[in-house]
């Protein structure tokens, strides 16, 4: 078969690499000191997230008590009990809070959001959440009524330098 001289000669390999960033959304991450955080599975960046919550408000001069894996509540802030979520931002500039429980016993939700260069936060009084005032509660799997997530948006969160004043803010109102 003879060369067709009006077709150039593309490399199979540079063709599919060329076409798979065409698909592939901007790494938002590439170059972040927190990217290790990404590579982590689900589990450790929720252990991650609630011990620097701990240390951070230890070193604002807040009294933490731990809660631990099998705990009812992840931990105790000043005497009042938190569920801490942790999610990372995504290419479309939001969080994803996964298995928010309204069948725990705890009084406060605070959602900590690593982003590549920042992080942020934000907390609701757990009635708060369970009216939707947090966000819209959406079932972790089809079927179940036990477990959501919570999606927000960076305009949602807070800077973490405001975590300390916020906290104490909740507890004076």
């Amino acid at each position: 078969m003879p060369k067709d001289p009006g077709l150039k000669r593309v490399k199979p390999i540079d063709l599919l690499v060329e076409i798979i960033k065409e698909h592939v959304p901007e790494d938002i991450w590439q170059g972040s000191p927190l990217i290790g955080y990404r590579y982590l599975g689900n589990t450790n960046r929720g252990e991650i997230g609630e011990e620097f919550i701990r240390r951070y408000l230890k070193e604002a001069g807040i009294l933490v008590g731990n809660g631990g894996r099998t705990s009812l509540t992840d931990m105790q802030i000043a005497g009042h009990t938190f569920e801490v979520k942790t999610a990372s931002q995504g290419a479309n500039g939001t969080f994803q809070f996964n298995h928010v429980r309204l069948d725990r016993k705890y009084e406060y939700l605070l959602c900590l959001g690593i982003c590549p260069a920042e992080i942020v936060f934000n907390v609701w009084r757990k009635g708060e959440v369970a009216e939707g005032k947090a966000g819209s509660l959406v079932r972790m799997a089809e079927g179940q009524s036990v477990t959501y997530k919570i999606t927000k948006k960076l305009s949602d969160m807070r800077p973490i330098a405001d975590l300390p004043t916020t906290l104490l803010g909740l507890w004076k109102s």
